[in-house]
């Protein structure tokens, strides 16, 4: 199955070089299963206790499955990954039960999904659990739901639904609680007795944002049925009952869900979510992150996660550089409690790239909760709170207190007589005269470059790109400039018929750019014309050595085109002039289920397993499954 992921996507926080395979197999092969490990369902039973239906799917091996629930109408949604029908599947629901169901097969997603869909006439709780390979879905009865639910909202809930201290039987969450520091926030909730719970995660889509899902059965917790907000990596909490339980829903605040671990307790569990704080340390990819590029580099910048971002709105930027009244640094969000006065300025110092020196005078702690504000406006309130101002020049800021004054250092002069040097006379009159030779187009060009230069450092991409185009009438033999053009066209603003269009002016101005090349074959694979594509490809990868992601770009486009063969001699390629890594491992292993041959593709994994390479936790999971059922019964 081909992956619909595009190739391209903005650059979040730093620039890296071209890498396209991993968009691809990150988060489109990476649980990719092979067609042997298909888990059939066999058969659907049910039965009827009044207005109580149990429903239960058997498979053939145990389910990896998610769960759950949609509205308007109402519905429970039971996704079985790697899945299919039996040939003699059969299954039917209770007459007059009120539920009806349907099957999907899901192949657009990675790994695709059989969808079991339950349609329900009106809201009832249910609870799912797994037996064996089976999964069990229990639906409450309809007057169940209605009598939880015919109370008006201010009455309390009735004291025999509370669980008391030392209850045996429903759990009490009397309070959640939240802590915060620049590296972790911890949601902990508060019980009197350790939580049982179940965890399911969605990603972000037009609606909402990537959501965490807890279940807590058996338990109760009335006075917490609100939305409480946050304001770090985790936006929000909000808790509503479900069944005879409750749900917790924790809201990520960007396009990717938080990393997130859950810790089980004697009074209940903590949910310790990572922050992001400003070291980079972020995935194994990370290491691939290399140095930012200019007009003068070669190649272009991209996203390795490959989630796009649009440019932002002119009037809402404007709207926002207004009112912080000139304050256009990068945004930042901080929740500061009672922290030491160095430890926020070492944070901002990473935020910011500048040098920053802290006079000895300096102490104190500090509170401070702010949320998406540029950095230079976050230091000017601490400045102000603490009685300090700031001395900057030459990339570093110093910190002092007002009451102490500062002086920059001053360069002693030098005493000693100067005689002019002939030689160094000669190559300064040389260089003058090149200087007075540049046609004044090209130095009509270079102000624009500069100008365009800015905009891209303040990520305003459709500014910078429109000050480059003006550039490159004025100097239309620079094909880096060209190329330039075309990767802000593809990387950052999406536009692949522009792209393209630099592309080949940049390689007609210089037939040796490399990236060009590549930038045209990606933009000729996303616009779906494979055959100027590969044209395009075969030149990038042109020479003894290409470049390691012209080599990897094209073994992925190779596997779109279904052209195994191709792409593992590419990698092949790769992995002699580069040596292995995760990505040509795992896009090897990938390609080489899709052609069936499934023992080399679990050998393969094996050998990722043992390769010391740092393994994301749902793909290490992956490969562990994979490799136990290769093993003899």
């Amino acid at each position: 199955m081909q992956s619909d992921h595009p190739f391209p996507s903005r650059s979040a926080a730093r620039s890296v070089r071209w890498i396209l395979a991993l968009t691809v197999f990150f988060l489109a092969g990476a649980l990719v299963g092979a067609a042997s490990a298909k888990n059939m369902i066999t058969g659907l039973e049910s039965s009827r206790d009044g207005d109580r239906v149990q429903v239960v799917l058997k498979a053939t091996a145990a389910p990896t499955y998610t769960v759950y629930e949609l509205f308007k109408p109402a519905r429970v949604v039971v996704d079985v990954a790697e899945a299919e029908l039996a040939k003699d599947f059969s299954g039917s629901l209770p007459e007059n039960s009120g539920i009806s169901f349907k099957t999907s097969a899901i192949d657009n997603t990675t790994p695709p999904l059989l969808r079991f869909t339950f349609t329900l006439e009106q809201s009832r709780p249910f609870t799912v659990k797994q037996e064996g390979t089976a999964i069990a879905i229990d639906f409450a009865g309809t007057k169940a739901d209605q009598a939880t639910t015919a109370q008006p909202a201010a009455t309390p809930a009735p004291e025999s639904t509370k669980a008391a201290p030392g209850d045996k039987g429903r759990a009490l969450i009397s309070d959640v609680k939240v802590t915060t520091t620049p590296s972790e926030t911890v949601v902990r909730l508060v019980a009197d007795r350790s939580l049982k719970y179940s965890q399911n995660v969605l990603e972000k889509d037009e609606a909402n944002p990537p959501r965490l899902y807890l279940d807590i059965d058996n338990a109760s917790g009335d006075t917490l049925l609100k939305e409480r907000k946050v304001g770090t990596a985790l936006a929000d909490i909000r808790v509503a009952r479900r069944g005879s339980g409750l749900r917790f829903v924790l809201d990520g605040a960007g396009d990717t869900l938080f990393p997130f671990r859950i810790q089980p307790l004697a009074d209940g569990l903590a949910i310790h979510i990572q922050e992001d704080n400003g070291t980079g340390q972020k995935d194994a990819i990370s290491d691939l992150i290399e140095e930012k590029t200019s007009v003068e580099s070669q190649l272009p910048t991209v996203d390795l996660l490959g989630q796009k971002e649009k440019a932002k709105d002119l009037k809402s930027k404007m709207e926002d550089a207004f009112s912080f009244s000139g304050y256009t640094k990068e945004r930042i969000t901080v929740d500061f409690y009672k922290i030491d006065l160095h430890n926020v300025f070492r944070l901002l110092r990473e935020v910011s790239g500048k040098n920053i020196v802290v006079d000895e005078s300096v102490n104190g702690s500090l509170t401070l909760a702010l949320n998406d504000v540029p950095w230079d406006f976050a230091l000017d309130i601490i400045l102000n709170l603490k009685d300090l101002q700031k001395e900057e020049r030459f990339n570093t800021i110093v910190i002092h207190p007002k009451s102490k004054e500062f002086t920059w250092p001053k360069r002693a002069e030098d005493n000693l007589s100067f005689e002019a040097d002939e030689k160094v006379t000669e190559q300064e009159a040389i260089l003058i005269q090149q200087q007075m030779a540049i046609p004044p187009t090209v130095i009509e060009a270079k102000r624009f470059i500069k100008k365009g230069r800015e905009f891209e450092k303040r990520e305003e991409y459709e500014y910078a790109v429109k000050q480059y185009e003006r550039a490159l009438d004025k100097w239309p033999d620079n094909g880096r400039l060209a190329n330039k053009i075309a990767a802000i066209y593809l990387v950052h603003l999406g536009q692949n018929a522009k792209a393209l269009y630099f592309a080949k002016k940049a390689l007609k101005a210089d037939g040796t750019l490399v990236s060009a090349a590549l930038n045209a074959a990606i933009a000729a694979a996303n616009m779906q014309d494979s055959k100027q594509a590969l044209a395009y490809f075969d030149q990038a990868v042109h020479g003894k050595k290409p470049p390691r992601e012209a080599l990897l770009s094209y073994a992925v486009f190779s596997e779109q085109q279904k052209q195994y063969p191709e792409a593992i001699k590419l990698l092949t390629r790769h992995d002699n002039l580069y040596g292995a890594n995760l990505q040509s491992m795992i896009t090897q292993a990938r390609i080489l289920d899709k052609m069936g041959r499934h023992q080399e593709a679990t050998a393969a994994y094996k050998k990722i397993a043992l390769s010391g390479f740092r393994i994301p936790p749902d793909l290490r999971k992956y490969i562990q499954g994979r490799i136990a059922l290769s093993q003899p019964m």
